[in-house]
């Protein structure tokens, strides 16, 4: 008569122990990541700044034109999508709206890319009117990551 309850007792106990350390494991599998994904990005990221540009280009022409002649920030604050649990670099990008006023508006924006796959994709997605640091205090969708080091970007 033992031998029947601890077989039903035992997959419950399994399912319990899965649900206790579903997240421990995921924040640790994931953070094993992070350092090399941000190395990347430092390596990667002049190219990656020219593909964004480029997709923008591909869907509005005047859009991308404006993107070209934009500043782009050194600072790169690092967050985590909350849905997809991706790694995301956020970078502040500020430039001219429109570039045949009288007087030039300046426009702010934050330049996502995700690291997905092993790599990282540019492709044109930007919050307007928003910078990297506020877009994770107002939007629910991404959270900070926590580096251990600041990376700064060099211009050699």
């Amino acid at each position: 008569m033992e031998i029947p309850i601890l077989l039903g007792i035992l997959p419950v106990c399994l399912i319990m122990v899965w649900f206790l350390l579903k997240r421990p494991i995921r924040v640790f599998v994931e953070e094993l990541h992070v350092d090399s994904a941000r190395e990347d990005f430092r390596l990667e990221r002049e190219r990656l700044e020219a593909r964004f540009v480029t997709a923008i280009g591909r869907i509005d022409a005047a859009e991308g034109l404006r993107w070209e002649e934009a500043n782009w920030h050194d600072e790169v604050f690092w967050a985590r999508d909350r849905q997809t649990r991706r790694l995301t670099a956020l970078i502040g990008v500020h430039g001219d709206l429109n570039p045949f006023d009288e007087i030039p508006t300046r426009r702010l924006a934050t330049a996502v890319f995700e690291f997905r796959k092993g790599e990282w994709r540019a492709e044109g997605k930007r919050l307007d009117e928003i910078r990297p640091h506020e877009l994770v205090g107002r939007n629910q969708r991404f959270e900070p990551v926590i580096v251990s080091q600041p990376q700064s970007r060099r211009v050699v």
